[in-house]
């Protein structure tokens, strides 16, 4: 009785387990469909920058201090020595959407306290001129393919696009298992979509040993 019952159990268990792979499969592909082909548009663009590598336009702006910023400096008798970084932080971002902050600079005789911020395909530098009372915003500005580019590295994205590079790659890794798995349940097929597998995993370590430059002797 039990080795009746076993192939049975087995045949249940590969049933359910391409079920689910089928299942996972479906829905990982409809929900990072967009991603997928983003992805793979943008890793063309990057393998032919001098073609697709984007352009940056550098623009700058003056802006009156708002009635807060003039308070908040009237506040601070020293504010070389003394700046208000974090008030000054929050005011950029409020005010302005800036929120990768890199450093303060200060420059004492030119009267000037300086907030750089990175941005995708450019960046941006609030100027508080303190004796003007004017802040100067100079930024450089991506274009639409530029920024592409950069989310796709995901540099200058902030945390929030990191993860979802981070859970497109888990899902993509998933949605490959799964394709995977998927092979086994067609008996037809099997042996030719190995040999695929095979040739896929095959072809591109042999181009990284053959043509793929390196150095070699040390």
């Amino acid at each position: 009785m039990k080795r009746r019952n076993a192939k049975p159990a087995k045949s249940a268990l590969r049933r359910a387990i391409y079920t689910y792979a089928r299942f996972l499969h479906i829905y990982i592909s409809t929900a990072l469909f967009a991603l997928l082909i983003f992805f793979c548009i943008t890793g063309f663009f990057l393998n032919h920058l001098d073609t697709f590598g984007g352009s940056a336009s550098d623009e700058s702006k003056e802006i009156p201090f708002a009635p807060a910023l003039t308070e908040l400096f009237a506040a601070e008798n020293t504010p070389f020595e003394n700046p208000p970084l974090a008030a000054l932080k929050q005011y950029v971002q409020q005010q302005h959407g800036l929120s990768q902050f890199n450093r303060m600079e200060l420059d004492e005789d030119a009267g000037e306290l300086i907030l750089d911020y990175s941005l995708p395909a450019g960046y941006a530098s609030a100027i508080f001129l303190v004796e003007d009372e004017t802040l100067l915003l100079e930024y450089q500005k991506g274009s639409v393919l530029a920024v592409m580019n950069d989310l796709h590295k995901g540099r200058h994205t902030g945390g929030a696009w990191s993860w979802v590079i981070d859970l497109s790659a888990l899902l993509m890794v998933l949605f490959a298992i799964t394709g995977f798995i998927l092979v086994f349940q067609n008996k037809r097929q099997r042996a030719n979509a190995l040999w695929v597998t095979a040739l896929g995993v095959a072809t591109p370590v042999i181009i990284y040993f053959v043509w793929v430059p390196s150095i070699t002797g040390v």
